[in-house]
C-alpha cells in the first residue's frame, strides 16, 4: 500500500520532481564519466610518460571526487528539503487521517527510492555516453591515438569500478537525504504541517535607508578587495591577500543583505515605473525573497565565482602550456651544464667538477666533443648519428662588474616585472646577473632552428626572452633604444681596467627584442638575455651556463635520450657534467599531459559547481512560487491579466538568477587579471577567448535551469487559479 501511494505521489508530482531528477541525473553522469577515465588507458596509445601522468590524473580526480560528493550531498539534501517543504500539508493530512509516523516515513523512503533509482539509472546511462565523448577529448588533449576495436571499428569504454563507486556514493547520498526528510516530518507537530503553507520567512532588514547605506558599504568593501588583490597578486599569500579575501566575502554578503531594500528604494524613486502594471507587487515580492535568502544567494555567488574563475583559469593555463610548448621545442634536444651557483649574498660560486673539469678544459669547452667522448665511454659509439647537428650557447656575466637585473632596470628606466609578478622571481632577484650571449653563437642556434639571423651594429645589442611577464620591460628597452652599460668602476670607486676588449664606460644600445626560445624546455625559462657582439665578451667574464642544442631525426630521439641518460647516470668521474637535458618529445609530453590534467579538473569542478548553483536558485524560486500562489490567485480576482502575472514571474526569476551571476562575473574579471600575471610564467593567457568560451558553456547550463524554473513557476502560479 505504501509503495502504491508513493508511486502515485511521484507520478502526480512529476513536475515538482523534474528539477531534482535532472540535477541528480547530471550529477551522476558527470561523476561516473570522470571516475571512469582510468579505464581509458586500455584503449589509448600512450607512451611511457603519458601513461604515468594519466595515472596521476586518475588519482587527482579520485581526490577531487570526494569534494564533488560533498557538494552533491548538500545539493540533493537541499533539493529534497524543497520537495518536503512543499508537501508538508499533504503529510500532515496523512497523519491526521490516522496513519502512523512510521507509515508516513515509509512513503517518504519509497518516494526517495523511486526517484533516486530512476535518476541514478538515467544518470549512469548518460554517463556512459559522456565517457565516450571524454575518450575522444582525452585523445585530442594528450595527442594520443585510440586503439580501435577490430569488430565494428569502435572503441567502447566501460568502468565497473567507476560504476560501483558511483552507486556507493549516491546510495549514501540518497540514504542521508531520506533520513533528513523523515526527520523533518516526524519531528514536526501536525498543526505546523497543516499550516505550513501559511508560514512565511521573517524579514531581516526592513529599514530602507539602512539597506541603502549597507549597499554602499558593500560596494566599498568589494572595491577595496579588488584593489588589494590587484596590488598583491596571487603569488604571495600574505596579509593583503587574506584581507582581500575577507573583504570580498563580507562585501558579497552585505551586497545581497541590502540588495532587496536598495532595489525597492530605487524603484520607489522612479514613480512612473514603480506604479506601472504589477511592478509594485514584483519589487515587494523580490524584497521579501532576497531579504530572507541573502545568505544562500551570497554562497551561490561565491561558488559561481570559484567555478567560473577555476574553469577560465584552468582552460587558459592549458592553452598557455600548449602555446609555450610550441615556442620552446624548436630543437630535438637541449643539454644544459651549470658551471656554478649564484646567490645574492655569496655571488657566483663555481661547481667542484673534479675530473669533469679536465674534460671540459681538454675539449676547450666544446660540449659536442665532450659529450661525444662521454658517450663513447658509456658504450654509445654512434654519437655523430644521434647528434648530427648541434649549436652551443654560453651564458656569461661581466667579470669586472656583473650586469645585474637592477642595473638593467636603472638603465631602461622601468621595473623588470610588475608588482604582482615580482613574487614569481627569487627574492632579491635584482642582484642576479643579466645573462650575456655572443651574437655568433645565437645566430648558429637560430640557424639550427631554421630562423633568420640577428643583425647588430657595432654598439648595438638585442634582448631575447621567452616569458610573457618580462615582455613589457623588454619591449620598452627596444622601443627606447635603452643604453646598457657594460663597463664601469669597481664598488670602491677606483677605476678598473679589465684585461679584455671592454673599457670603462662601454655601453650598447638595445636595437631589438625577440620573443623566442633558444633551448628545448617544457615551460619558458629565459626571462631575458642580452645578445652582444662577440668582441664585447672577454676572457675575464664569467661563464655561468652552457647549453647544447641538438637536431636529429625523430626516430633517433629515443636513442639520444638513452645516451644522455647513460652519460648523466655514469659513475665515471671523467665525463661531461650534464646538469639536465630535455628532448622535444619529453617536453611536449610533459606540457600536453599537464595541460590535459588542468583542463579536466577545470571542466569537472566548473560544471558540477555551476549545476549546483543553478539548481539551488531554481529550487528556491519554485519554493517561493509555491508560497506566493495564493497572492497571484488574489491578483486574478482583482482583475490582473494573465500577461501581467506572467511578466511578474519572469522578472522575479530573471533578477534572482541574474544578480548572483553578474556579481560573480565582476569578481572573476578582477581575479583573472591577476591570474594572467601568474600564467605569464608559462605562456600567454588569452582571457578574452577563455571568458567568451566559458560564458557560452555556462550560459547553456545556467540558462537551461532558468528556463525550466520560469516555466515551472508559471505552472505553479497558474494552478493556483483553480
Amino acid at each position: 500500500m505504501l509503495a502504491k501511494i508513493a508511486f502515485g505521489n511521484v507520478r502526480k508530482s512529476f513536475k515538482d520532481f523534474a528539477i531534482y531528477f535532472v540535477t541528480v541525473m547530471l550529477g551522476v553522469a558527470v561523476f561516473y564519466a570522470f571516475n571512469a577515465m582510468a579505464t581509458q588507458q586500455g584503449v589509448l596509445a600512450f607512451n611511457e610518460t603519458q601513461d604515468k601522468i594519466f595515472g596521476l590524473l586518475g588519482t587527482v580526480i579520485g581526490g577531487v571526487s570526494i569534494f564533488i560528493a560533498g557538494v552533491l550531498v548538500f545539493l540533493v539534501v537541499y533539493a529534497n528539503r524543497f520537495l518536503i517543504r512543499r508537501r508538508k500539508k499533504e503529510f500532515g493530512l496523512y497523519l491526521l487521517l490516522g496513519m502512523q509516523p512510521t507509515q508516513v516515513s515509509g512513503i517518504i523512503l519509497w518516494e526517495s527510492l523511486i526517484v533516486g533509482a530512476t535518476s541514478l539509472i538515467a544518470g549512469i546511462v548518460l554517463g556512459i555516453g559522456v565517457s565516450q565523448v571524454l575518450l575522444a577529448v582525452t585523445a585530442a588533449l594528450f595527442q594520443a591515438g585510440i586503439n580501435v576495436a577490430e569488430a565494428g571499428g569502435f572503441a567502447f569504454v566501460f568502468s565497473a569500478d567507476a560504476l560501483v563507486f558511483t552507486l556507493e556514493v549516491f546510495a549514501i547520498i540518497f540514504a542521508l537525504s531520506a533520513l533528513f526528510n523523515v526527520r523533518a516530518i516526524t519531528h514536526t507537530p501536525i498543526i505546523q504541517l497543516i499550516a505550513a503553507e501559511r508560514r512565511h520567512e521573517t524579514l531581516r532588514l526592513t529599514n530602507l535607508l539602512l539597506s541603502f547605506v549597507l549597499f554602499v558599504l558593500a560596494l566599498a568593501c568589494i572595491a577595496l578587495a579588488y584593489k588589494l588583490l590587484l596590488e598583491n597578486g596571487l603569488m604571495e599569500l600574505g596579509p593583503k591577500f587574506a584581507a582581500s579575501t575577507i573583504l570580498v566575502i563580507v562585501g558579497t554578503f552585505l551586497f545581497f543583505f541590502s540588495l532587496s531594500g536598495f532595489l525597492l528604494k530605487i524603484g520607489q524613486a522612479v514613480r512612473p515605473l514603480y506604479l506601472r502594471g504589477l511592478n509594485m507587487f514584483t519589487l515587494r515580492q523580490l524584497n521579501a525573497k532576497v531579504n530572507t535568502a541573502f545568505s544562500s544567494l551570497s554562497v551561490v555567488c561565491l561558488i559561481l565565482f570559484l567555478a567560473i574563475t577555476s574553469t577560465c583559469g584552468g582552460i587558459g593555463i592549458r592553452n598557455a602550456l600548449e602555446s609555450s610548448a610550441k615556442l620552446s621545442t624548436d630543437y630535438a634536444a637541449s643539454v644544459t651544464t651549470y658551471w656554478g651557483q649564484f646567490s645574492p649574498n655569496g655571488g657566483f660560486q663555481p661547481n667542484d667538477l673534479d675530473d669533469a673539469d679536465d674534460l671540459a678544459l681538454a675539449t676547450d669547452g666544446a660540449m659536442a666533443e665532450g659529450l661525444a667522448r662521454s658517450a663513447e665511454a658509456a658504450g654509445f659509439e654512434n654519437w655523430e648519428s644521434l647528434a648530427p647537428q648541434t649549436a652551443q650557447l654560453n651564458f656569461y656575466a661581466l667579470g669586472t662588474r656583473p650586469l645585474t637585473i637592477s642595473a638593467m632596470e636603472e638603465a631602461v628606466g622601468r621595473p623588470f616585472v610588475s608588482d604582482t609578478s615580482s613574487a614569481m622571481l627569487n627574492p632579491g632577484y635584482g642582484s642576479y646577473p643579466f645573462y650575456l650571449l655572443k651574437l655568433s653563437e645565437v645566430n648558429a642556434a637560430l640557424e639550427l632552428a631554421g630562423r633568420s639571423p640577428i643583425q647588430l651594429g657595432e654598439d648595438e645589442a638585442a634582448i631575447i626572452a621567452d616569458t610573457d611577464f618580462t615582455q613589457e620591460f623588454c619591449e620598452y628597452a627596444a622601443e627606447t633604444h635603452a643604453s646598457i652599460p657594460l663597463g664601469g668602476t669597481s664598488e670602491g670607486g677606483s677605476d678598473s681596467a679589465p684585461d679584455n676588449d671592454q673599457s670603462d664606460g662601454t655601453s650598447v644600445s638595445v636595437a631589438a627584442y625577440y620573443q623566442m626560445s633558444l633551448q628545448t624546455s617544457a615551460v619558458p625559462s629565459n626571462t631575458g638575455s642580452l645578445v652582444v657582439n662577440d668582441s664585447l665578451i672577454g676572457s675575464d667574464d664569467m661563464l655561468l651556463m652552457s647549453v647544447l642544442d641538438i637536431q636529429t631525426a625523430p626516430e633517433n630521439e629515443g636513442a639520444l635520450r638513452d645516451c644522455l641518460e647513460a652519460i648523466r647516470d655514469s659513475q665515471d668521474a671523467n665525463k661531461w657534467p650534464i646538469s639536465n637535458f630535455l628532448t622535444r618529445t619529453l617536453a611536449l609530453d610533459q606540457s600536453v599531459s599537464l595541460a590535459a590534467i588542468v583542463a579536466f579538473l577545470a571542466i569537472y569542478l566548473g560544471f558540477v559547481l555551476v549545476v549546483a548553483c543553478a539548481a539551488i536558485l531554481a529550487i528556491q524560486q519554485l519554493s517561493n512560487a509555491s508560497e506566493s500562489a495564493a497572492s497571484y490567485a488574489l491578483l486574478r480576482k482583482l482583475g490582473a491579466p494573465e500577461s501581467m502575472i506572467t511578466c511578474s514571474v519572469f522578472t522575479q526569476v530573471l533578477i534572482y538568477f541574474l544578480f548572483p551571476l553578474l556579481l560573480a562575473l565582476a569578481h572573476t574579471a578582477c581575479a583573472l587579471i591577476v591570474v594572467t600575471d601568474v600564467v605569464s610564467v608559462i605562456g600567454h593567457l588569452d582571457i578574452t577567448a577563455m571568458a567568451l568560451a566559458c560564458a557560452a558553456s555556462f550560459l547553456v547550463v545556467y540558462g537551461a535551469y532558468f528556463a525550466v524554473t520560469f516555466f515551472a513557476s508559471r505552472h505553479l502560479v497558474q494552478t493556483a487559479a483553480t
